[in-house]
């Protein structure tokens, strides 16, 4: 059997002028990762990320915790989706979803299920069809990479990990968006892939993390 460690990003920067970069918090977290994953004797072959910047910094943060001599590979398939695009989409959307995480998360929600409706697919740059289609394709070609034995972490987002996880579970778009909600900041997700085929081991796992370093955003 092969290995498959998805790890989410660290805490992005909700709130201010650029999401799109790791907080302190998201520095420390990712570090700290790539140190629990040393303690459980993962020596991976490869680490990939999307090509997002907050992706691309947690993966400099788990390779330094790992210590391991070993180059980020970019694969845009592990991108996420643009919330952006989604929330601003909607006829109508809080004020307070900029500023407030429990507010966006219910826009958010709520931007979700209009895209992946299916009724309205011209207003956004990738339909939902398309993402879960490329995120069925990175997980694909990160498995037929690997070797017997091999392990492989991939960073990447709530989103393409939730929906990862809802893929091997023969889940739908419901189950993703609760997957989605719980999604914790550098959470691990552990998939096994070989002869008898692909499955999901764990999801989430935050258990290297303090209660204090917990964040969903």
């Amino acid at each position: 059997m092969s290995v498959l460690y998805l790890v989410r990003h660290g805490q992005a920067s909700f709130g201010t002028d650029d999401y799109d970069r790791l907080s302190s918090l998201g520095h420390e977290q990712a570090r700290i990762t790539g140190e629990h994953l040393v303690s459980q004797d993962v020596a991976p072959r490869r680490i990939v990320h999307g090509e997002m910047l907050r992706q691309r910094q947690t993966a400099v943060g788990v390779l330094t915790g790992l210590s391991a001599d070993l180059q980020g590979e970019i694969d845009p398939g592990w991108n996420e989706f643009d919330a952006g695009e989604l929330v601003n989409a909607l006829p109508e959307s809080d004020p307070r979803a900029s500023t407030d995480s429990t507010v966006f998360q219910g826009v958010l929600e709520q931007a979700c299920t209009r895209w992946a409706a299916g009724e309205h697919d011209a207003d956004y740059t990738e339909t939902f069809s398309a993402f879960t289609n490329r995120v069925d394709r990175a997980l694909d070609d990160a498995c037929a990479r690997m070797q017997s034995g091999e392990s492989t972490v991939i960073v990447s987002s709530s989103g393409a990990i939730a929906w990862t996880a809802a893929r091997l579970l023969g889940a739908g778009f419901d189950q993703w968006l609760t997957l989605n909600r719980v999604t914790i900041n550098s959470g691990v997700t552990k998939i096994i892939t070989g002869d008898r085929g692909t499955s999901l081991i764990s999801f989430n796992d935050h258990g290297h993390l303090s209660p204090a370093q917990v964040t969903y955003r």
